[in-house]
């Protein structure tokens, strides 16, 4: 009996063909190898899931081999990547879902800022996400500004956070500083 795989590229007369079944046989193990060498080379045509075809991707984006981790190689070919490319929207949606779980990016034209709006159920990867902006934030772009939409506690790995409530003021209420008239 031939293989399933093989099947839809038959005709039903050679099902049972023997002569069929022994090639199919004697050559599946040299296919399959032949299938994981072509996933394999494929997968070095991405800087992302590169491991031996990196060297290339460092030389296209720093002419020399960086010698660091995988994973640092990785982050600093995409940070070069992200660069180069323009300041559109588009490309700023994709860069927001590199980092993170994105949900919006607008802009405030008033106050000159990128607000990126992530709503929080993985991580974030927040000083990625300002390193690349600033390297590719045109000069009439003053900042980027990150909202995160949270259930619970919020976990902050490493660098400066600054963390902002907005509770609503109660009408009738005193409260100290001014804010009385604001009903």
């Amino acid at each position: 009996m031939i293989p399933e795989r093989y099947r839809q590229m038959l005709p039903p007369y050679w099902y049972e063909n023997t002569v069929a079944e022994y090639h199919f046989e004697g050559a599946g193990r040299e296919v399959n190898v032949f299938d994981q060498q072509r996933e394999d080379v494929l997968q070095q045509f991405s800087p992302w899931s590169a491991t031996w075809g990196l060297d290339v991707w460092d030389w296209i984006y720093f002419g020399k081999k960086q010698s660091l981790s995988i994973d640092e190689r990785r982050k600093n070919i995409r940070a070069q990547h992200w660069a180069r490319l323009p300041f559109t929207l588009p490309v700023l949606q994709s860069l927001g879902k590199t980092v993170g779980n994105l949900l919006s990016v607008t802009e405030d034209f008033a106050a000159k800022e990128i607000v990126f709006e992530f709503q929080q159920g993985g991580p974030i990867d927040l000083l990625t996400l300002h390193n690349m902006f600033e390297r590719m934030r045109p000069v009439h772009v003053n900042r980027e500004r990150i909202v995160i939409q949270q259930k619970g506690s919020l976990v902050l790995t490493s660098g400066p956070m600054h963390v902002y409530y907005d509770d609503p003021l109660m009408c009738g209420t005193f409260y100290a500083g001014g804010e009385n008239d604001l009903c």
